[in-house]
């Protein structure tokens, strides 16, 4: 008996100091250091040795799009303030122009796997406590944001169909997975807000590969689709998803797990226009699905074990779905992405990019925050985090590295301390109280009304002239 529970303990040790060492790794410093993260960065293949190298192009980037002024004189004069407080004799021009090229070389791909990188990094290493039934959680959801009205844009990323031209915004779809165990952007797909395969069902596939075995996944009632189901079954993935409204429940039909709880067997449906016959000559002609309802709400799942997993439960992890509308809001709200300033779509897509690896690098701030001081990410405001390192920065760039890192340390105490108001049953109408301007709505295009508008001045002025 003291045999065993002497090896019991020693095994509890054993992992106890594994958590220890994985702690280390979840902060900013050894991410941005690490051998990927590095080796990302260094096949930039354009780049030659010169002021702005990626690395430097990158901080320079995501404080840009974190800044208010998301100008790139504001980041060029930052940078060369910089290098004046550090008393270097060659200091740079306040020139945006290499600033502006140096953005330009920047690879999209190479933006986009840092995203990736940085995400995954962080809940590789979160902590057990955070994750349901020992997995990771992860969510998907769309959204849109608009841009510049440039030509370009616009004929990449086309503005709403209902607006007349020259009057409206291109729009983007962008459709993100998100870890909703420690907040973190997974992957990502950008497309047209309109046309063929630009919707959230095909976004979705073109980054289904982020979805790994075990992961719990759980979306909306837009994507619980056959072949979705099926293809979460093919990589021992679960998922949870609010049913959709065009199918039909019968709870009296298929094997019964208890009051409106039970196993039905779907049928695969035709083959869409968008699937190659030998795909869907892969997929099984029966597939089965548990469907439930819990409060009225009835929702599919592949958790096939009532006993294990009680559909009560299964609901109210389905609740966390939440979280990334939430997310979603933090990065166009909190970081402004809901309104782009790039004027061509490759811009466009690397500015979309840099906001979420923004994002990531401060989730992984929050998460190492939590790890030190034993909080759950969840429970954290993203919006005082940002504000907490706003107000940090200024006190880090001009002090010592010791100062630096105790002030570090105190920043993260102050971070778990921005917990997330609990307010359950809020309600709030979607209606708002501030009145618009009186000013009347862009109806033509802006050098069309800019042209009227002189003409007018000028017919006033020869009226006056010739009085």
């Amino acid at each position: 008996m003291d045999s065993n529970f002497s090896q019991k303990k020693l095994q509890i040790e054993m992992h106890k100091q594994k958590l220890m060492d994985e702690r280390s790794n979840l902060s900013i410093t050894n991410i941005l250091e690490s051998d990927r993260f590095q080796d990302i960065i260094n096949h930039c293949r354009e780049f030659r040795e010169r002021i702005y190298t990626p690395f430097i192009t990158l901080i320079m980037f995501t404080k840009q799009v974190l800044c208010a002024d998301k100008s790139c004189k504001k980041a060029v004069v930052d940078f060369v303030a910089k290098q004046s407080a550090a008393s270097n004799d060659d200091i740079s021009s306040i020139n945006t122009g290499p600033y502006s090229k140096a953005r330009q070389r920047l690879p999209e791909e190479t933006v986009h796997e840092l995203v990736k990188e940085v995400g995954k990094s962080v809940s590789k290493h979160a902590h057990i406590g955070w994750k349901i039934y020992g997995r990771e959680v992860k969510a998907f959801d769309g959204t849109t944001v608009k841009m510049a009205d440039s030509e370009e844009n616009q004929k990449q990323f086309p503005q709403h169909s209902n607006q007349k031209k020259g009057s409206g915004f291109p729009i983007a779809r962008l459709l993100i997975i998100v870890s909703l165990t420690v907040g973190t952007v997974i992957d990502y797909a950008v497309d047209a807000y309109r046309g063929k395969g630009t919707g959230e069902q095909s976004l979705l596939r073109r980054i289904i590969g982020s979805l790994n075995k075990d992961d719990i996944v759980l979306g909306d009632r837009y994507f619980p689709s056959y072949f979705l189901m099926a293809d979460l079954k093919a990589i021992n993935a679960e998922g949870i998803f609010r049913a959709q409204s065009q199918r039909s429940y019968d709870f009296r039909k298929g094997e019964k797990l208890g009051k409106n709880d039970h196993i039905v067997e779907w049928t695969k449906p035709n083959k869409p226009s968008w699937m190659d016959q030998k795909t869907y000559d892969d997929y099984p002609s029966e597939l089965k699905v548990r469907e439930f309802k819990v409060y009225g709400n009835i929702y599919v799942t592949t958790f096939f074990n009532a006993k294990k997993y009680h559909k009560q439960e299964l609901a109210k992890i389905y609740q966390l779905r939440w979280h990334i509308e939430i997310n979603i809001n933090s990065i166009k709200t909190t970081m402004s992405m809901d309104m782009l300033t790039c004027k061509t779509p490759s811009m466009v897509k690397k500015e979309i990019g840099i906001h979420l690896l923004s994002y990531n690098l401060i989730r992984t701030i929050m998460a190492e925050a939590c790890r030190k001081h034993s909080s759950d990410p969840r429970k954290i405001s993203f919006k005082g985090s940002v504000q907490l390192l706003t107000s940090f920065m200024p006190h880090f760039i001009d002090s010592n590295k010791i100062n630096n890192k105790n002030m570090y340390v105190k920043m993260l105490k102050l971070i778990v301390k921005n917990k997330i108001g609990n307010r359950p049953g809020r309600m709030e109408p979607r209606v708002i109280k501030q009145r618009p301007k009186p000013f009347k709505t862009l109806k033509k295009p802006r050098n069309i009304e800019k042209n009227r508008l002189k003409k007018n001045a000028e017919k006033r002025a020869l009226k006056y002239a010739v009085a």
